[in-house]
């Protein structure tokens, strides 16, 4: 334990999705390629229409997927909700639904997973850190899905403890999820460090659980709050200076 510009840290946790791997310009290619194949020949409609209406299906999705009726299901994998939202989809675009949304959910969540790829960093970074530190996992989203890409990536043996929102019940930014954690490290709130790319989920989650926090900004937005004191990375290997 010394000194670091997050003060004594003890562990070291991670965010996956677009924190050590690409996983948002991943799904938005992967998606494009099924309206290409499927969808704009049979509506005539640019790319960019279509993915405004996949952009309101899906967040028709969200606003319900806490519901009893979603996020048992979500919880478990993803495949309930995706081919919902496909299914919304093309009804959206006046397209028989059936079958056709299970078929592009199904293509769609293959495709994206064969493109998935971590930064070019994050092994160094992890090995790294890894000869002195506990480190640890803490994302969102189904057990399936999250559990598939951390074994993927190869990611899944470099981590003490792995944290899933479908197999804890509860994910960011919601302080069960990082208390959970805490216990089996074992460790004092301010000995631990974590690493996200999203402000809302990872750094003010960890911080509203009295953790350490540094955000991680690949693609230069404005600091949210340039007060609070929290580190701002374009890439990991600033960590393998400040730890």
């Amino acid at each position: 334990m010394r000194e670091t510009p997050f003060g004594q840290v003890r562990a070291v946790g991670f965010d996956l999705d677009d924190t050590l791997c690409v996983y948002m310009p991943v799904a938005v290619q992967a998606r494009r390629a099924m309206m290409e194949r499927y969808l704009a020949p049979q509506t005539g409609l640019p790319i960019e229409t279509l993915d405004q209406h996949y952009k309101r299906a899906f967040h028709s999705v969200l606003e319900e997927l806490h519901s009893e009726r979603w996020y048992p299901l979500y919880l478990r994998e993803g495949r309930a909700t995706r081919t919902e939202t496909f299914r919304r989809l093309l009804r959206s675009l006046n397209l028989d639904a059936d079958g056709l949304a299970e078929r592009i959910s199904e293509e769609y969540a293959a495709l994206r997973e064969q493109m998935l790829h971590l930064h070019e960093e994050t092994l160094e970074v992890l090995h790294a850190l890894r000869a002195r530190y506990p480190l640890f996992v803490i994302t969102n989203g189904p057990a399936y899905e999250q559990r598939r890409e951390l074994q993927v990536l190869g990611l899944e043996g470099l981590f003490d403890i792995i944290a899933i929102e479908g197999e804890v019940g509860i994910g960011k930014p919601h302080k069960p999820i990082f208390e959970r954690v805490q216990r089996h490290l074992g460790l004092p709130a301010e000995q631990i460090l974590f690493v996200g790319n999203s402000w809302a989920h990872d750094v003010q989650g960890a911080l509203n659980a009295g953790w350490r926090a540094a955000w991680v900004n690949r693609e230069g937005a404005p600091h949210p709050d340039p007060d609070s004191g929290v580190p701002e990375l374009r890439d990991l290997r600033p960590l393998l200076e400040w730890l």
